[in-house]
């Protein structure tokens, strides 16, 4: 059984009604990140598909730490927010 505490309740009172419609885009799909850059014709070769999709996932981890930065330096976000871009 799970009890809320009153600082939960007090949070869901001012999330209640909110509608966000702008949630950001889901980097963390496979490879869309270079597929939306590179042309398609890089990833014909298997090798040279390889080494893209390492260079996505370097890629994604780089923006996951940068939205990470935005929110630590920004000090009316809460730490963990999931819906800020």
């Amino acid at each position: 059984m799970s009890v809320k505490s009153p600082k939960d309740l007090y949070e869901k009172r001012y999330e209640f009604g909110e509608k966000r419609l702008n949630k950001g885009f889901n980097y963390h799909e496979e490879d869309i990140v270079v597929k939306k850059t590179m042309m398609p014709r890089l990833f014909l070769n298997a090798q040279v598909k390889d080494f893209l999709t390492y260079v996505n996932n370097v890629m994604v981890n780089n923006i996951d730490a940068v939205k990470v930065i935005r929110t630590f330096f920004n000090y009316t976000v809460k730490k963990n927010d999931p819906n800020i871009n």
